[in-house]
């Protein structure tokens, strides 16, 4: 009797356990992409302190992308095989420490470096956290997913709130004592985060090349490998592009970090939804829904932007909820696709695919400057509404 009484007791403590990690891993991610979304709405106010122009400041936003994302599957790949907490406790450390940093840049190459190492940080988190998730969920991978990927979002979306609001009222100066929050709460993390159990722990014995050889000659994969690409090639040109446009038109920091927030929030709420929408309607309408969508609704953005503020600003809302409905059906169906990748795979999903835009954004900034951001918005979300059409060959889901 003893016996079965210390089994359930055991049961009840691993389900506590689970439940704390998954709680510490999500609010992790809030903080991680908090500070990821520090610069885009300070941007402007940066460059105009440095003296470079739009166009310019995309280029260190590119390298930064590429550095962090284009690494973030390797990062993924180790983390399969790691059964320790390195990843999410310094990508937290690195993250809040040098994204704050980017308010006293001196010239391009600081403020290069400062994104780079910061971004880095970033991708550090994003593989090993979203990988230790399903590890922890158990049969709710699904909800806490879309949970732990939606506190990401409103983390990134209070980040601009946060640095937009300091700028603001102290000054770029007062952006490096921003760090405090995120080195306490990196010490936290090492010690909330319960130590992963390696009995539980399948790591990936593959090399890296033929992990990724199996990755990437998965036809399915690459599909939804694409959809998440598309995905952030609408939002991400709307949250670099957009801070531009507001600060052009004389809006202020505080303003433009207030409309980051809104967009990206009620994105946040989309990332929510999504799986409770594909109950509903199925996978593959709520993708083709989020990639066709934006390009209708930003036709009627570029039209009204300068026409009307309250309109123009409710369907640009409108485009971030669209956009991020399909960010954690993606991320969960990536998984089960190939679970004995599941951090290589989040890397994939969460992080390359910012990368492909990274490289990008040269492109975007200075189109920008010749034609205009609304119309250079209104290009990009064609590229998303033409590739829609791939959704199709996507296979039937299977629970």
């Amino acid at each position: 009797m003893s016996d079965i009484s210390n089994i359930n007791t055991n049961i009840k403590d691993n389900k506590e356990e689970n439940k704390k990690a998954v709680a510490w891993l999500t609010l992790g991610h809030g903080v991680a992409d908090c500070y990821s979304g520090f610069i885009n709405p300070i941007l402007p106010f940066i460059t105009a302190n440095i003296g470079i122009t739009l166009g310019i400041a995309t280029c260190a936003l590119s390298i930064a992308q590429l550095f962090s994302s284009m690494m973030q599957p390797v990062f993924g790949f180790i983390a399969d095989k790691c059964s320790k907490r390195f990843f999410i406790f310094w990508g937290i450390l690195i993250a809040s420490t040098f994204l704050s940093l980017t308010g006293i840049v001196a010239n391009f190459w600081q403020l290069a470096a400062c994104l780079v190492l910061g971004s880095v940080g970033v991708g550090f988190y994003h593989p090993q956290a979203t990988g230790l998730v399903p590890r922890y969920s158990g049969k709710n991978t699904a909800r806490d997913m879309s949970i732990f990927i939606a506190a990401g979002t409103i983390g990134f979306s209070i980040g601009p709130l946060i640095s937009s609001s300091i700028t603001g009222k102290f000054g770029l100066q007062a952006m490096p004592y921003t760090s405090i929050a995120g080195i306490i709460f990196a010490m936290l993390v090492f010690v909330c985060v319960p130590k992963v159990d390696e009995c539980n722990f399948v790591k990936n014995e593959n090399t890296f090349k033929k992990t990724l050889t199996d990755i990437l000659k998965n036809k399915t994969m690459c599909l939804l490998i694409m959809v998440s690409v598309l995905k952030s090639l609408t939002t991400s040109s709307f949250t670099v592009l957009m801070p531009f446009f507001w600060k052009s038109h004389g809006y202020s920091p505080y303003e433009i970090g207030g409309a980051m927030f809104l967009f990206l929030t009620v994105g946040a709420l989309g990332t929510y939804l999504s799986t409770k929408f594909e109950k509903y309607v199925g996978y593959k309408k709520v993708f083709a829904f989020s990639l066709i969508m934006p390009f209708v609704l930003t036709g009627f953005f570029a039209y009204l932007v300068e026409k009307t503020t309250v309109i123009s600003f409710i369907v640009f809302i409108l485009i971030g909820f669209i956009a991020m409905l399909s960010v954690s059906i993606n991320m969960v169906m990536a998984q089960k696709v190939m679970p004995q990748y599941k951090s290589m795979i989040s890397g994939f999903i969460g992080g390359f695919s910012w990368g492909v835009i990274g490289v990008l954004f040269p492109v975007i900034g200075f189109s920008a400057e010749r034609i205009g951001i609304p119309v250079t918005l209104l290009i990009i979300s064609f590229i998303p509404f033409v590739l829609s059409y791939f959704v199709r060959f996507l296979p039937e889901k299977k629970d």
